[in-house]
């Protein structure tokens, strides 16, 4: 990720994560029918390069008025993510229903975004979720999963395998020899598997006379994610993506007509390493609803 700054799971049944971290005091801010996110369920940090600084308190940087934030939530790398609700159903309109706030980077950071609706009416976030399908819906791994590994000492690198079979390792940037300082200390045991839709890569190296040079295509990520600042859904004034619940998709990527959503999941979708710009890894501060 450029510094300026489990199938899921399975992705579509009720929520019931194996390998998350939640809260235990979901956060909960004292207004009624509030148009901001009012608490959070749960919360995973991706590894990435600020495991060390990703907080379980950073989830008050994802409730209420994002400008009243000076932080923000870190997702990490693919698959980290954060499940957060809603005091009351938001209805399904015309146009775009609610936008998430995200870090203003330099390029996008695209994080998929999921719905789910409380027909039980519990205020639990225990139903069917559905994705929000974006641009590159088409292009993207369905039913992906990454299967991380602890570094078994200082000076070894995380090492990964995921659905394809494909194994590998995160190598740090920045001068730095291994990654074992990217395993977040909340997670619990020695592996972490991360269930989700993976986009497409974001970066792609065009060399400068022998130079790495990494830049994001402009019609990459054109719309429908979180952090996503090339989209034509984004408001660069307040640094958020406008989502429309009508994009919502079942796990079979058929549409789905829902009338009001309750909950969301904000997901970092695309894993790569850009070279010195290091993982891709998404950071949000809040969502709010659009009427």
């Amino acid at each position: 990720m450029i510094n300026p700054k489990l199938i899921q799971f399975f992705l579509f049944v009720p929520l019931a994560f194996l390998v998350s971290c939640q809260t235990d005091e979901p956060e909960v801010e004292n207004t009624s029918d509030s148009e901001y996110i009012t608490r959070i369920f749960e919360y995973v940090y991706g590894p990435g390069q600020y495991s060390k600084i990703a907080q379980m308190n950073d989830t008050l940087n994802f409730i209420g008025n994002p400008d009243d934030k000076t932080g923000w939530l870190y997702l990490g790398g693919f698959g980290g993510y954060v499940v957060a609700g809603f005091d009351h159903n938001i209805a399904n309109h015309d146009s775009a229903d609610f936008e998430v706030y995200a870090l203003q980077g330099i390029m996008p950071e695209p994080a998929v975004v999921y719905v789910m609706q409380d027909v039980n009416g519990d205020g639990l976030p225990n139903e069917t979720w559905y994705e929000l399908k974006g641009n590159q819906f088409e292009n993207s791994k369905k039913n992906y999963w990454v299967k991380y590994y602890k570094a078994i000492n200082d000076s070894s690198n995380i090492t990964w395998l995921d659905s394809d079979g494909t194994r590998g390792e995160l190598i740090c940037g920045y001068g730095a020899t291994n990654s074992s300082g990217w395993w977040w200390p909340e997670t619990p045991g020695d592996s972490i598997t991360l269930y989700g839709t993976c986009l497409p890569d974001s970066y792609e190296n065009n060399p400068v006379n022998g130079v790495q040079y990494w830049t994001v295509p402009k019609d990459r990520f054109t719309w429908g994610y979180a952090e996503n600042n090339y989209g034509t859904d984004y408001d660069s004034s307040i640094g958020a993506n406008k989502l429309d619940i009508s994009n919502a998709v079942d796990s079979l990527g058929n549409s789905v007509y829902l009338t009001d959503i309750r909950f969301i999941k904000v997901q970092t979708g695309v894993f790569q390493q850009a070279g010195w710009t290091n993982e891709v890894s998404s950071e949000v501060r809040g969502a709010k609803e659009l009427k």
